[in-house]
């Protein structure tokens, strides 16, 4: 619920703004080199804030730490996520061609930390969960827009993301004991995604974006024995993540085409007051 929230406030900012500032909205597109058309070449830098939410995979066996081999349980479970907030930075440039077709390269990195939790585990010999908390996620790729107006760019995206977790398993012996085991994992993935950006003039512009990761499986690794001598073994995490967010860009060499020079030779010349009035 917090995620479509988000989603719908982010595509609200970005239809006032394009209704607002376009002036070629109510005329449909602009062809390229009228009046008050964007260029969209140059290096930029954005800031914004956006929502994930995570789906997490999770996959595991376990065996007796005296009978290391003969399985005493196993699980897996492709439903569990959760949502949270972050902040970003990024870096890039784009290139304008054949005057409505914009290719460009980005890096960005993504602060703050969303948490997810599970503990519907049971085992025999008591509950077992897990906590999982997003640290810091950075991407990079490319992207190639379609000018749609004389201020307003569609694009889709494609590049590689890597992010950040800590994860912790926990096991209780129903007896208000409890052990854990945390470590920290990256996690390598693919991202696709689209978005909207609209010019806001004066090198500024305002983006709505939407991303899809697969961050694909990590291996926990062999878990120590717990308080009841259960050791975990092939536990991994597999993570698919949704994120939306909206940054506001400033583009530091907007490509706008030179003031005509004009030559003192097509000037008229001024009129001589030297000579007698009449």
């Amino acid at each position: 619920m917090v995620i479509r929230s988000a989603m719908a406030g982010i595509a609200g900012v970005m239809m006032m703004v394009a209704a607002g500032s376009n002036p070629a909205a109510a005329g449909g597109a602009c062809p390229a080199g009228c009046d008050g058309a964007t260029n969209w070449t140059g290096f930029w830098l954005g800031v914004g804030i956006g929502g994930n939410a995570d789906m997490i995979g999770h996959n595991y066996d376990t065996y007796n730490a005296g009978a290391p081999g003969v399985i005493t349980g196993y699980g897996n479970d492709d439903s569990r996520g959760g949502a949270g907030f972050f902040g970003t930075v990024g870096v890039g440039y784009d290139w304008q061609f054949r005057d409505r077709f914009v290719l460009g390269a980005f890096t960005d990195f993504d602060f703050g930390n969303s948490t997810h939790s599970e503990t519907d585990y049971f085992l025999p010999a008591g509950p077992y969960g897990w906590d999982m908390e997003r640290n810091t996620t950075w991407t990079i790729g490319a992207r190639l827009g379609l000018i749609t107006s004389n201020t307003a760019m569609f694009y889709g995206l494609i590049g590689y993301s890597r992010t950040s977790m800590d994860i912790t398993l926990v096991q209780d012996d129903g007896a208000g004991n409890s052990s854990t085991v945390s470590r920290n994992l990256d996690f390598d993935g693919f991202v696709v995604g689209a978005g909207l950006e609209q010019n806001l003039g004066n090198g500024f512009s305002l983006k709505g974006e939407y991303r899809y990761t697969n961050y694909g499986s990590e291996s926990f690794g062999p878990a120590t024995p717990n308080l009841a001598g259960t050791v975990f073994e092939n536990d991994s995490f597999d993570i698919d993540s949704h994120s939306f967010r909206l940054t506001l860009n400033y583009k530091f060499a907007r490509g706008e085409d030179p003031v005509e020079e004009v030559s003192y030779k097509d000037v008229p010349p001024a009129p001589s007051y030297s000579r007698p009035y009449k």
